[in-house]
């Protein structure tokens, strides 16, 4: 009789494991592996029957292709986290009663309908059980099937080759499936085991052969108690011990009937196998008792005893209480420690989230230092260009064409001061120019708005100084004479420079000018009063 076998793992980096590495181990050839680096040989390995790549009907009507190597390096290359799944395997029992193409069949059909399910890529190696397996204890009707699946969806690009994209559904967790409107996980998971069941019974009905059931023995009413999975070091260790012996037993010439388990788990299960031997005959006893079982073919219904004592089913019903109270610790604990497991997950997330931030920080306060320096570099080179064109404007001398030094007696100590005057509103245009200066900085017309205003105070201050200086001649035609030169003088700047002063200077100015004005009508009224008018 079949029986029902359908699980799952994730082929997960933080297991250490390759996407590579399993598609080459399970299909027994040499791949590889561009992430890590090196090659995987598998190729001597025995027992795999087939190994073939299963695409989703889409992709297949589309005439895509890929081969192993390139479909395993692509999922791995598709994942970025160092605890990244980057395959899903699902492992199927394939019923023994079935020959090799129907088994074949069987299980591309189940791959054929995940990777559709799915949108993903399935690699579906078919395993039997070595002749050296066999001999050592492994049952030779275990046929099975690895089926390798992507973890992400397959899609066709621009250039008709085949690329992995978002994540399958089947991979995404319970947050992001309640999100979306989906059941857990687990109940995803129990579906495809129906999936499988389904598949696996059409099958076997269509030759006559006994049905398999997803459901658990208890769900199925049958009083069984599951054995416990043996894992492949216990297989392992089993299976070595059982060869020595064998091959002992060989050389002293006895005939081998078999070893006792040397494993912790094989005794249990030994244990477990013996209650569920001693609860059926205790069953088919109670059967015979009320005459509802009838032995087929039986010549005439004899009622036997059963040999079953009381006292042996108390003891392999005690075995099996020890045994499930064994299983409930292990569960305490292993969900003890998952939650530590998840704590130091989340403690090393928020570690990683702060080294994160810290680093972003550290970075920032570098980049804002660099550009800090920068700035202050750029700084110093505006200000050593704005030094050099201060000393050139400095010490530039009074142009000898201007259009005012003809009014101007040069040698006087009036015309002297007038000339400083002059060369002040010379400043005064050169700063101009050179701040309309396509290539001039902010922080250079800031510079040079300080000069302005610096040039702007000397200029009102030195013509009031000025003033003073007539107004203090005795001489009325002198004072005539040097207040209309400085009118004219002081006017001519007022007009030329005032859209260069601030407002408040060009208050002052306003101001001053008056001063100079009234001052110069006040000397007219004077002359004319002297001259008899």
């Amino acid at each position: 009789m079949a029986i029902f076998i359908a699980s799952t793992k994730s082929i997960s980096r933080g297991n250490g494991q390759s996407a590579v590495a399993s598609a080459s181990y399970r299909a027994g050839v040499e791949l590889e592996d561009k992430r890590y680096g090196k090659t995987h040989d598998y190729s001597k390995k025995h027992g795999v029957m087939s190994a073939d790549i299963i695409l989703p009907t889409a992709l297949a009507a589309d005439n895509a292709d890929i081969n192993r190597s390139d479909l395993w390096n692509k999922a791995e290359a598709a994942e970025k986290r160092k605890d990244a799944r980057v395959a899903r395997e699902w492992l199927i029992n394939l019923p023994h009663e079935l020959n090799e193409q129907d088994r074949k069949e069987l299980a591309h059909q189940f791959a054929q309908t995940l990777a559709d399910r799915y949108g993903t890529i399935a690699d579906c190696a078919i395993h039997q059980p070595t002749d050296k397996e066999i001999e050592r204890g492994a049952d030779p009707r275990n046929f099975h099937a690895h089926i390798l699946f992507t973890t992400r969806c397959a899609e066709i690009d621009d250039n008709h080759e085949i690329i992995l994209t978002d994540k399958a559904t089947i991979e995404l967790s319970d947050k992001k499936r309640r999100e979306l409107g989906m059941e857990r996980v687990s109940h995803e998971i129990k579906e495809v085991r129906q999936i499988w069941e389904q598949i696996a019974n059409e099958k076997l009905a269509e030759h006559d052969h006994k049905l398999i059931d997803s459901r658990s023995y208890a769900l199925q009413g049958l009083n069984i108690e599951p054995q416990l999975k043996m894992g492949s070091v216990a297989t392992k260790l089993e299976r070595d011990a059982y060869a020595e012996a064998k091959a002992t037993a060989k050389e002293k010439g006895e005939v081998f009937d078999g070893i006792a388990p040397v494993t912790i788990r094989g005794e249990i299960n030994l244990m477990i196998n013996e209650r569920n031997r001693l609860v059926r005959t205790r069953e088919l006893a109670d059967l015979r008792e009320s005459q509802l079982f009838i032995v087929p073919a039986a010549p005439k219904l004899e009622y036997k005893p059963s040999n079953v004592s009381n006292n042996e089913l108390e003891q392999a019903e005690s075995v099996v209480e020890r045994v499930k109270q064994a299983r409930i610790q292990r569960q305490i604990a292993k969900e003890a420690a998952d939650a530590l497991e998840k704590q130091r997950i989340a403690q090393q997330q928020r570690d990683m989230a702060a080294q994160k931030e810290r680093e972003r920080l550290l970075a920032q306060e570098k980049a804002q230092q660099r550009r800090l320096e920068q700035q202050r570099a750029q700084i110093a080179a505006q200000e050593a260009d704005f030094k050099a064109q201060h000393d050139h404007i400095s010490h530039q001398g009074l142009s000898s064409q201007h259009r005012l030094l003809k009014i101007i007696d040069q040698k006087s100590d009036f015309g002297q001061r007038l000339n400083t005057l002059l060369h002040l509103e010379q400043q005064m245009s050169a700063w101009q120019r050179y701040r309309s200066e396509s290539s001039t900085t902010d922080h250079q017309k800031q510079l040079i708005d300080q000069e302005k205003h610096e040039i702007g105070s000397l200029i009102t201050s030195h013509s009031k100084q000025l003033l003073d200086h007539i107004k203090s001649i005795s001489d009325l035609s002198t004072r005539q004479a040097h207040t209309k030169a400085l009118e004219r003088v002081f006017d001519d700047i007022k007009d030329r420079q005032q859209s260069a002063l601030s407002p408040e200077h060009q208050r002052q100015m306003r101001t001053v000018s008056a001063e100079i004005n009234g001052y110069s009508r006040d000397i007219n009224r004077s002359r004319g009063m002297s001259l008899g008018f």
